[in-house]
């Protein structure tokens, strides 16, 4: 499982730029909502990677099983922090998105 833990450190070294780039920092908060969004989804994301690099999904569906995933990412720590909506729903889009394109650096 190399590469699904390479895609994770990938992951959460994405999130922390988006989160830079989004709100100019809360790195803590960010950490624990991916770590959560991680930990919820692991499972199902350790399955579908595994389908992607085997071919046995092309990226249109997993993409899609990922976004179906969206509601998970509920960056509760980031709400806690009194960040705005649509700050947070734009990370929460830019987040999911790095899942897909994380998994497609790692695994395709």
């Amino acid at each position: 499982m190399a590469h699904f833990d390479d895609f994770i450190t990938a992951l959460k070294e994405g999130a922390i730029e988006l989160a830079k780039e989004t709100f100019e920092g809360f790195t803590d908060k960010v950490n624990a909502d991916v770590d959560l969004f991680i930990s919820k989804s692991e499972e199902d994301l350790k399955r579908w990677t595994k389908l992607l690099a085997q071919g046995d999904i092309n990226e249109e569906d997993f993409s899609d099983l990922v976004q179906a995933k969206k509601a998970i990412a509920e960056m509760f720590a980031l709400r806690q922090a009194g960040l705005s909506l649509i700050k947070l729903e734009k990370f929460r889009k830019g987040f999911i998105n790095l899942v897909v394109d994380t998994a497609f650096d790692v695994f395709l």
